[in-house]
């Protein structure tokens, strides 16, 4: 039997535990979460590496509604995050909501039902929303490198790491240098007999301000009232900053001399410092942040190779200068399938019957990062044009924007709502104007940010302060309606809604 719900929520991580508490703090206690995995946590379940921890400083790295005083460091490490996301689940009565090993099969919506038609794993549900909270960067991004099922070796993605494998007086290889690799590479360097690293393209790193926290300071920052929020707010203005200034390619440079320095602070070689030295600007891709992966190259066992992987041996792997390099165990740390190639979007339908995959066509668009015309009452977390520094806030913000709109829909008594062509039109090309010439478009490189046809289709331009007061009310007159008994979308001419997170 159809199971019906009012609101279906697609993954049970950051995103999709902050939609379902938002539903609950509004009045909306029937929904589901689907989960495909065992446990709640998205990324941090799924990434169990060794060094595994946030960039995001931990009291921004967190719902502000559910602050926690007793982070251990700076920057939190993995279980912690883990632990914290469940402890927050459980507090708001979350869990009683998911079903864990559940995956969403299929999800198409009915025109003439005005609702989604959602096949999983465990039979059909029938919903009025659809939450997508997938997040686009859970699924690992594996390189199709020629014999690679030749190699007799353990091969694994570090977002899926074999922890039954003992590195220990191992040769292994390390394919890529993104952000997972800066954390995993310092962390089995001493392990190894050898480590192997083929780095393509050196990434920008700053130091990371980083302490474990005291029993003081948590104590401080339980009884004095305020002083979470302070700290919050500590962390939050020099981000939101970096953000402003970084975003100028000009000003970018600024920060050269600071991610230089930390070269020069962990390696003499001159040949060695000139391979890891990026020549495009920083900002342009992904910026890592660590004290201990410059050195861990500089120890004696460890090799920087600066190209790409050309072929995968029984025993080996050839690098495209024609090197062959001996190993007993190959790591992938080459990152995630990106909003470009969305998990899920080969199997969300819309209006049309047309998946949001060919809809978007390696160019995903949206309004207000948020919602996607022709797919009605849906609504994608982490969508385009929204990514920011902390994924916390920028679902907080989104998830404000989602309460007001379903808060519009049901007080109005409408079944449907879709975003206007032109709306989603007008956004995406204030998006374009906004990234014009940024460090994203003019850095000198190319980057996960960036989609097939070349425009920035992942991150938000401006702060995140301003991410919050854009997506605050909720704008009936950008979208069109049905009501339960009309065939055809009638425009809306209604006051703005809103709802407080």
């Amino acid at each position: 039997m159809t199971r019906e719900v009012e609101v279906a929520i697609l993954g049970a991580g950051v995103c999709g535990i902050g939609a379902g508490i938002t539903l609950k703090r509004d009045g909306i206690d029937d929904f589901v979460i689907f989960e495909r995995a065992g446990e709640l946590g998205g990324t941090w379940h799924h990434n169990t590496y060794p060094g595994c921890a946030v960039d995001i400083p931990s009291h921004l790295y967190s719902y502000s509604f559910a602050m926690n005083p007793d982070w251990r460091r700076t920057f939190a490490e993995q279980p912690e995050l883990k632990r914290y996301v469940a402890d927050t689940a459980e507090r708001f009565g979350i869990p009683a909501h998911v079903r864990l090993r559940t995956e969403v099969l299929d999800a198409r919506w009915d025109e003439r039902a005005q609702r989604w038609a959602i096949e999983t794993s465990d039979g059909p549900y029938a919903a009025r929303f659809f939450i997508v909270a997938a997040g686009p960067l859970h699924e690992p991004e594996i390189p199709d490198v020629p014999g690679m099922t030749s190699f007799r070796g353990e091969m694994f993605h570090s977002s899926r790491w074999r922890h039954d494998v003992d590195l220990t007086g191992r040769r292994v290889a390390v394919i890529g240098n993104g952000a997972s690799a800066l954390q995993f590479v310092p962390a089995i360097q001493p392990l190894v007999e050898r480590l192997t690293v083929f780095q393509r393209t050196p990434s920008w790193v700053v130091p990371k301000i980083d302490w474990r926290t005291t029993r003081l300071e948590r104590w401080a920052m339980r009884h004095i009232p305020g002083l979470m929020r302070f700290a919050r707010w500590l962390e939050w203005a020099p981000i939101d900053l970096l953000i402003t200034t970084l975003r100028h390619p000009r000003l970018a440079r600024l920060a050269h001399g600071v991610a230089r320095w930390n070269v020069r602070r962990a390696i003499r070689d001159p040949e060695l410092r000139r391979k890891v030295t990026p020549r495009y600007v920083i900002g342009c891709k992904r910026t890592g942040i660590s004290n201990s992966y410059y050195p861990a190259l500089a120890q004696p066992n460890v090799e920087l190779v600066a190209a790409a992987v050309e072929e995968i041996r029984p025993g080996s792997v050839i690098s495209a200068d024609g090197a062959e390099h001996a190993v007993d165990a190959i790591i992938f740390g080459t990152g995630f399938k990106v909003l470009t190639d969305h998990p899920v979007a080969e199997r969300i339908r819309g209006r049309t019957g047309a998946t949001l995959a060919e809809y978007w066509n390696g160019s995903p668009r949206a309004y207000n990062g948020t919602v996607i015309t022709g797919f009605p009452n849906m609504f994608m977390l982490f969508g385009p044009n929204i990514g920011t520094a902390s994924g916390f806030v920028m679902a907080e913000a989104q998830l404000q924007y989602i309460a007001g709109a379903l808060g519009a829909v049901r007080a109005a008594g409408l079944a449907s709502i879709d975003v206007r062509e032109d709306a989603q039109r007008a956004f995406v090309g204030e998006m374009d104007r906004a990234f014009a010439g940024s460090v994203f478009t003019a850095g000198g490189c190319t980057s996960y940010y960036l989609d097939r046809t070349g425009r920035v289709a992942l991150a938000w331009p401006w702060t995140m302060a301003g991410l919050r007061r854009r997506l605050r009310t909720f704008d009936l007159a950008a979208f069109e309606a049905r009501q339960p008994s009309e065939a055809s979308p009638v425009g809306i001419a209604a006051p703005s809604g809103s709802a407080r997170f």
